[in-house]
């Protein structure tokens, strides 16, 4: 039994030297690809660089690179020298950037394929030179389950960075579980997405596929025909990626079904009124569009609109909804394939314990959640002394049970909307709702006046504040009267993170400057 993640991840590349770990889809049309023995031995290498400059166990390094195997490289030598890796998003502005680094502090930054000036930086370069892999190999630090192995910079969509110190451990255990979970084979070709600064990607895009000996495929790059065209051509397996990833693709297939005329329309009517065991025998032609070997496709990071689900349920494809933050490493549940109940978020993990306090009268609460995945804590106390208490993690999100154990989520306790009648309003619900009105893009709900408004980006950009009013009357006549909107704001696109969630805490600032009035 492993207890790093060294470990853990050089017994797979080792079993499997031949086996590819990375398909690169270059621009000009290239295919590059490294096998497992090649990154064990990179790893190697890079370490006895890293050693030279004086990375020793328990340093912090920070790793500033897109996507691939350079990243993968400079993580696994990290983590060889018993070192923490703190990854940052190559998307952060220089502002950003440079807090993130105030906070971590890293001995040293690893940047490959970045333009960014950054100080004690050193260039992650690939090699596999002999002496160093002989050398090297002889060498290991004592690592201990227990240790730090990630600090990862968290604002998420609060605005409120912290450091979130996850140990091997926590992340052993969350890999270990979720491989049970989704039934992943060696046969596996995962698409990565997600940035590699997001701990959701660093488990299951990185960590997960290495681990069950798969092989991880860069697209060229991130717009909905090379997602789908890479899916194809690279007949690739699973991925994981935010609603937006899912919606996006949801509107790429609609465009390419309306080209195929009145054939897929009534093949797709044929599909809808089959049972599912049917629907996912006869799919093959739609199945055949996207690489034709679909295993498990995952979301996660925010509310998945059940209507998308539904979706893609409606042509048999297996999306399944997770759910975790970044202080439970993260993932602490995923849905089982083709789960009947769509708004839920599945049941917790091996493991992993859930309770619900502070419930209402439908049985909403706040979610508490135990386990081997649970964060060492923040690097301020203080901030760890809030959250944590007796190995309870307070997650501020509002969810209930259902009679399965189905955790089926709510809402965010800072974002619960109290109107001034008492009645709770959850503003994710709304967003849902309203985006599935004709012509909402996008849609984030905030409270004004103890009443909830929306900022909304239209599909039409030239749309009069009439039409505006006309969707909201739409929407109002769907909710009941306490969930109703009568002020809103127009934009373009919503704020977002770096990771491509909706940044909440800077709606109000553009509500006060944009909302329409009467």
């Amino acid at each position: 039994m492993c207890e790093d993640i060294w470990c853990l991840i050089t017994n797979a590349l080792r079993a499997r030297p031949a086996h590819t770990a990375w398909r690169c889809r270059l621009l000009g049309g290239e295919i590059r690809q490294y096998s497992y023995q090649q990154v064990h031995d990179y790893a190697v290498v890079f370490a006895s660089h890293l050693r030279e400059r004086s990375v020793y166990p328990g340093d912090v390094v920070g790793i500033l690179a897109a996507n691939g195997p350079e990243w993968g490289v400079a993580a696994l030598a990290v983590w060889k020298l018993g070192g923490v890796i703190a990854p940052l998003h190559t998307g952060f502005s220089d502002d950003e950037l440079v807090s993130a680094l105030g906070a971590i502090k890293p001995k040293l930054v690893l940047v490959h394929g970045v333009d960014r000036r950054v100080a004690h930086s050193m260039d992650i370069v690939l090699d596999n030179d002999p002496e160093r892999i002989a050398r090297e190999s002889k060498l290991q630090a004592k690592i201990s389950g227990a240790q730090e192995a990630i600090r990862s910079y968290t604002s998420g969509s609060s605005g409120h960075p912290k450091m979130v110190r996850l140990s091997h451990n926590n992340i052993i255990s969350n890999v270990t579980a979720a491989y049970q979970c989704v039934d992943i084979t060696d046969h596996e070709r995962f698409l990565s997405i997600l940035p590699l600064s997001h701990m959701m990607e660093v488990t299951g895009g990185f960590l997960l596929p290495l681990y069950s000996s798969s092989t991880i495929v860069l697209p060229r790059v991130l717009a909905a025909k090379e997602i789908l065209d890479a899916m194809a051509a690279e007949r690739v397996t699973a991925m994981i990626g935010v609603p937006r990833l899912y919606r996006n693709i949801m509107q790429g297939m609609e465009k390419r079904f309306r080209q195929a005329g009145l054939l897929m329309v009534w093949y797709r009517a044929l599909l809808k009124k089959c049972p599912l065991w049917l629907r996912r025998r006869i799919n093959w032609p739609i199945r055949h569009k996207l690489g034709g070997r679909i295993n498990a496709w995952i979301s996660g990071g925010s509310r998945l609109d059940p209507a998308i689900a539904q979706y893609f349920r409606d042509l048999g494809l297996p999306l399944r909804q997770g759910y975790g933050l970044t202080e439970t490493s993260p993932v602490i549940c995923i849905q089982d394939n083709f789960e009947p109940v769509l708004d839920s978020v599945g049941r917790p993990l091996a493991g992993i314990e859930v309770k619900i306090i502070g419930q209402d009268i439908d049985g909403s609460g706040e979610l508490l959640v135990k386990g081997p995945n649970v964060m060492l804590g923040y690097v301020d106390l203080e901030q760890t002394h809030e959250v944590l208490h007796d190995g309870w993690f307070r997650t501020g999100d509002l969810a209930r049970l259902d009679e399965v154990g189905n955790i089926i989520l709510t809402g965010r306790c800072k974002r619960l909307i109290v109107t001034e009648a008492g009645k709770n309003v959850y503003p994710e619900e709304l967003e849902t709702l309203l985006e599935r009105v004709p012509g909402v893009k996008e849609a984030g709900v905030l409270e004004v006046g103890m009443r909830p408004a929306a900022v909304m980006a239209l599909d039409d950009e030239d749309v009069t504040s009439s039409t505006a009013r006309a969707i909201l009357r739409e929407f109002n006549a769907r909710v009941s009267s306490h969930n109703h909107i009568t002020r809103f704001a127009l934009v373009d696109e919503l704020p977002r993170t770096p990771v491509g969630k909706v940044a909440f805490n800077k709606l109000p600032e553009i509500f006060a400057q944009r909302e329409i009035s009467d």
